[in-house]
């Protein structure tokens, strides 16, 4: 039991510590892969001595070095490699996590050589691996070669050659095996925030090693234009996102248009008085897609669900309403409707549920520099909530400015204040039960306070996942609460 209780922690150091490299750490780094590399080939070599020619003429190669543990049902191990071109001489390095399900026992390091004949192979491993495989292996000795199509495997015809250095090894596993490039070590023009930005380089920088290495260069295909910008000093987030947002909302409203019927009758516009107490709160989970299209532009789309109540509270002249319907009063067949209506003044007050879909398209305009950032989120929400007959718009506009605080690696916290300009109609239906006679009424709500103010902070843990929160209010009218669970790839 103590054994998988550390082993869990281990694990949990081993997923989330072998990707971010300090930048004043970068060049020893990657000596040391370079230097590994030649030794593993040197290893390699000595007992496969074809390997020096099939080296001579392929399109590349790729070595990684690994440490890994495995207890009773559980094990895995981590590392980082390189892959090395001989067509462009480009080196692009990477990160390996191997994880493992089954029986056995293991400790020890491992190193291996990936030999690549075609283009096509070296641009799978550059864009990243994901494989699962079954496995079993036995390994007594201090140091051992051997051959293996599972550390590295893909769709591709690859050699890959595997080295057991130290250690014991008895399993049989399950075995998943991920690669993904170090951006941190291959000056992709990659950075640790969620928005761009520029950095002005120090004193310091300008003797460091980093500063004599190559062009930074950008990748992937989105966003546009990035290669200009990273020329320019700025370093990007990573292009896709996926978000789960959670969102609850009280505000005051006014009421507006209001139509009115009886019994299923025809509906007419009528003069009302509104209460001063009308107000709406709602929640709604949704789920959101988002890319930077250009480096400073930011699209998004979202789907969720909304749900919460409207208290509506207004009063209209019972005599409008009978001249409106045309009910005439003098004669005995509208005496039961007259006598309900006429010479007084209806109050209704009607609490609304509000259940539906809501859809948002929007855009967020955004740039840093020396870790002060500007954004601006520009959204439009189409509320259709089928069960109350009911849709409406809502148009948000947030500007907001903040600071990125550095922590520790590539963990960070932005805090930002603004303000919020939210514009949300919305047409509601229904029926409220006026002394026996079913009142049919439709009526316009809107958000009273369009402006508030907001303040929030997003906690960035890595490259790929940050945690958001924010809160807007004005004064007790209005209050909005936020958070959002973002991972980029």
């Amino acid at each position: 039991m103590v054994i998988r209780i550390l082993w869990f922690f281990y694990l949990g150091i081993l997923v989330g510590c072998s990707s971010h490299v300090p930048k004043k750490d970068r060049d020893n780094v990657r000596n040391k892969i370079n230097t590994s590399s030649s030794e593993i080939i040197r290893k390699v070599s000595k007992d496969y001595p074809d390997v020096a020619d099939q080296l001579q003429s392929a399109k590349g190669y790729g070595t990684v070095s690994l440490s890994g543990i495995m207890v009773p049902a559980i094990g895995g191990a981590t590392g980082r490699g390189a892959i090395y071109n001989n067509e462009d001489s480009s080196i692009t390095y990477i990160d390996v996590n191997r994880y493992d399900l089954g029986i056995g026992l293991a400790l020890g390091n491992y190193q291996a050589l990936a030999i690549f004949d075609t283009e096509e192979a070296i641009a799978e491993y550059k864009r990243g691996v994901h494989t699962l495989s079954l496995e079993a292996a036995l390994n007594l000795d201090d140091e051992g070669t051997t051959t293996s199509a599972a550390l590295l495997d893909a769709e591709n015809d690859v050699p890959v050659y595997v080295l057991s250095n130290s250690g014991f090894g008895a399993t049989g596993t399950l075995r998943y095996l991920s690669t993904s490039v170090n951006h941190d070590l291959n000056d992709t023009g990659l950075g640790d925030f969620t928005i761009p930005n520029k950095t002005e380089p120090t004193e310091a920088d300008s003797h460091s090693p980093e500063s004599t290495k190559a062009p930074k260069k950008w990748e992937r295909s989105l966003p546009f234009y990035a290669q200009a910008v990273i020329d320019k000093g700025y370093s990007l987030p990573k292009p896709y996102g996926i978000s789960i947002i959670y969102t609850d909302t009280f505000q005051y409203i006014d009421i507006s248009d209001l139509d009115v019927g009886i019994n299923g009758s025809k509906q007419y516009p009528i003069d009302f008085v509104s209460f001063d107490n009308n107000s709406n709160n709602t929640k709604s989970p949704q789920l959101k897609l988002d890319a930077w299209l250009f480096p400073f532009m930011n699209v998004f789309g979202a789907v969720g669900k909304i749900k919460g109540t409207a208290d509506i509270g207004i009063q209209f002249s019972g005599d409008d309403l009978l001249t409106q319907l045309g009910k005439d009063c003098s004669l005995i067949k509208n005496k039961p409707i007259c006598k309900i209506f006429q010479g007084r003044d209806p109050s209704v007050s009607v609490t609304a549920h509000l259940e539906g879909t809501n859809y948002t398209l929007g855009t967020i305009l955004a740039s840093g520099w020396n870790s002060y950032f500007v954004t601006l989120p520009i959204s439009v929400t189409y509320a259709d909530m089928k069960k109350n007959d009911a849709e409406g718009l809502i148009v948000n506009i947030s500007p907001r400015v903040g600071k990125i605080f550095p922590i520790t690696g590539p963990q960070s916290i932005a805090v930002y204040a603004g303000g919020t300009y939210l514009d949300s109609t919305l047409t509601l239906t229904g029926t409220y039960n006026y002394e026996g006679v079913g009142i049919d009424y439709k009526v316009k709500q809107s958000n009273t306070d369009k402006w508030a103010s907001l303040v929030g902070a997003n906690y960035v843990f890595n490259q790929n996942w940050s945690l958001a929160m924010e809160y807007g209010w004005k004064s007790d009218r209005k209050r909005q609460f936020i958070t959002l669970l973002n991972r980029r790839f």
